[in-house]
């Protein structure tokens, strides 16, 4: 490989470049969850949470995906969206982080979970 070929572009020329969006919603402390893929420039100016309803509102869904969708309205019954920790109502590219796929096209990628708040305990 070539010198041209290894050098990586600074953070800030990544993301002004409109690249996909995948979002990951998952249920509770579940490691994996619904994943919904954005074309580049199409999430711009939406929030997460609009993009999250959106994502949960398909029709095209498989059976499993659905059973995901299921569990993570159940979490959502007196629970909550995060993403980091934090309620979702940015825009989407605010929480995003930067991958690569191994065929090493860049993406941004949000990882959202639908917390269930814990019953019981001390408040």
């Amino acid at each position: 490989m070539g010198e041209a070929e290894l050098k990586k572009e600074p953070e800030g020329e990544e993301r002004e470049r409109p690249l996909p969006l995948v979002i990951e919603i998952m249920p509770g402390q579940a490691s994996e969850g619904l994943v919904d893929i954005y074309e580049a420039g199409s999430y711009q100016g939406a929030t997460l949470r609009h993009l999250v309803e959106r994502t949960l509102g398909r029709a095209d869904l498989t059976i499993e995906e659905r059973q995901v969708v299921e569990d993570i309205k159940r979490q959502l019954d007196g629970g909550t969206l995060l993403c980091r920790g934090k309620e979702i109502d940015v825009l989407a590219a605010e929480y995003a982080s930067v991958g690569e796929t191994e065929a090493g096209e860049k993406y941004l990628y949000v990882p959202i979970r639908a917390i269930k708040p814990q019953e019981g305990g001390v408040a």
